[in-house]
């Protein structure tokens, strides 16, 4: 992926995605500061602590994540990042994760979000990448990645608890990129 790419959405609204970058750590947090509390409950690491937005933006390791902000002409409106599998038998195969903030939902942000995830992944030599979601939760981001091509692959019943104690499926959708296999 270039370093920036302008993106006109379905409604005609502009977008830029681009890689993160020292500088956005406020930004950043105001971003994870106005997710709803229910999607951040789901997310694997405390987004409103300045300490984890910092260490992101700080010398990123790219060798372990590649991150990406979607943003208007204004603020945030949208993250993702790339990871690396750990284990040496794992490791050709990323994880994608993103949020999109809720005024930006169902304009196309996270499919752009979720291609630009998967060409960083194809660019840094990743042969699949995998995307986990609660599936009733983040209907639309299935939604998303199943039109791109994604094929759920996997489904544990009951594998996230919200903050009401109540269960959700987790489902795992698979796509393999066009990189040959290490």
């Amino acid at each position: 992926m270039k370093t920036t790419t302008s993106v006109t959405l379905r409604d005609g609204g502009a977008i830029t995605v681009r890689a993160l970058a020292a500088g956005d750590e406020e930004a950043l947090l105001d971003f994870f500061l106005n997710i709803p509390e229910e999607d951040k409950f789901f997310l694997r690491d405390d987004v409103t602590s300045i300490d984890v937005v910092k260490a992101w933006t700080r010398k990123p390791d790219h060798s372990r994540a590649i991150p990406l902000v979607a943003t208007d002409a204004h603020s945030i409106i949208g993250e993702g990042v790339v990871i690396r599998r750990q284990g040496a038998a794992r490791q050709h195969v990323a994880e994608i994760r993103l949020s999109v903030a809720p005024t930006w939902r169902k304009r196309g942000v996270g499919t752009v979000l979720i291609r630009s995830l998967c060409d960083v992944a194809s660019n840094a030599g990743f042969s699949a990448v995998l995307f986990e979601l609660v599936e009733d939760g983040q209907s639309g981001a299935v939604q998303a990645a199943e039109e791109m091509g994604f094929v759920t692959v996997g489904r544990l019943e009951g594998g996230a608890r919200d903050p009401g104690g109540n269960l959700h499926d987790l489902i795992t959708l698979a796509m393999p990129l066009d990189n040959e296999r290490p």
